[in-house]
């Protein structure tokens, strides 16, 4: 096995006395000071540059026993001051994504663990347009290995201001066609359906571990309460993608079948706090204006909320979404449920 050891990249490592150190961790901004022996400091002193572990083990020994070398190499990748890998495990292309999630593990074994279980995911779409476009993009740069996008649309001119993959060639194509052609390093399965009771749609997220629900039409609430029914059914999370508004972006909620309150309790919570359900509608919206910052913004942060989700790292908002106003930047958390942690 060809293991490697060396200092976390990005760490500083700072003389605060003789045998005091300061290790700060830029990425979790953990700073760690510590006291010191003369293993540590050679330990340090040696990993200039990456090093084979026989070869650190060599130096080690000869001042010290060799166990309590390795204890010490151990100790120190623990509280994440240097790190031990298998070179040939090395995957150049999500090189950074790795180096960000080491930042919040003990030891790299367990970033590549959760590095593959990225990989190794399932995730269908449900709509391909201004948020769902962005977010198919947003998964494929995480790594997520499969997916199943679903969208009966076709590629229309006055989609380009916002919508990711297609350009003025691709109008009168398929979107999920055309996002299939754009991305041939991810395995999907493209479907041209409708999210509606008369369409069974169990095929396309029975084998999924997570769903994502960005059709609109005839509404998100429609769409999102069919949605909701398979995902129970199959005991399935996914993200109620509400998208943006205007300037408004709406982030979340996440819904986890028996765990979070139910889209049902979101909705009563909106209803609750709609003061104008109970007036008489003369007209209702025909349309409103957005943009490709809005919807490329809206969705990315969605694909960071999917991405805590699968590694389990970070804090994922359960029972609560956010509504950003881009005119000036403020957020504002709506609650609907207890705060939890899962």
């Amino acid at each position: 096995m060809n293991l490697k050891v060396k200092l976390k990249p990005s760490m500083y490592i700072l003389k605060e006395g003789e045998n005091k150190y300061k290790f700060i961790l830029t990425g979790s901004r953990k700073v760690l000071t510590y006291e010191i022996d003369s293993l540590v400091k050679d330990t340090i002193d040696y990993l200039t540059k990456e090093r084979s572990y026989n070869e650190l083990i060599n130096y080690l020994s000869e001042n010290y026993k060799i166990e309590d070398a390795k204890n010490c190499i151990k100790a120190m990748e623990s509280q994440s001051i240097l790190r031990v890998f298998n070179k040939e495990n090395e995957d150049v292309k999500f090189k950074k994504q790795i180096e960000f999630l080491d930042e919040f593990t003990s030891s790299y074994d367990e970033t590549l663990k959760l590095h593959k279980g990225v990989k190794g995911s399932r995730i269908t779409i449900f709509g391909v347009g201004g948020i769902g476009s962005w977010i198919v993009n947003g998964l494929s740069q995480i790594g997520v290995g499969k997916m199943v996008i679903c969208d009966p649309d076709k590629v229309e001119l006055s989609n380009l201001n916002r919508q990711l993959f297609f350009s003025e060639k691709d109008v009168g194509k398929y979107k999920v066609d055309v996002i299939k052609e754009n991305l041939p390093d991810v395995l999907i399965e493209t479907h041209k359906r409708f999210v509606s009771q008369k369409e069974d749609l169990e095929d396309l997220v029975q084998n999924s571990n997570f769903i994502v629900n960005c059709a609109d039409s005839p509404s998100v609430q429609e769409t999102s309460e069919i949605i909701d029914s398979y995902a129970t059914r199959f005991n399935i999370p996914y993200l109620v993608s509400g998208g943006y508004n205007l300037h408004l972006g709406m982030i979340g909620p996440i819904i986890i079948p028996g765990k979070t309150l139910t889209f049902s309790d979101f909705l009563k919570h909106q209803k609750r706090n709609d003061k104008l359900s109970s007036l008489e509608k003369i007209k209702n919206i025909e349309a409103t204006g957005n943009l490709g910052p809005i919807a490329g913004a809206v969705a990315n942060i969605q694909v960071m909320e999917i991405f805590k989700y699968l590694t389990g790292k970070g804090t994922v908002n359960y029972n609560k979404f956010a509504e950003i106003d881009f005119m000036d930047f403020s957020v504002t958390w709506n609650q609907f449920g207890p705060e939890i942690n899962l």
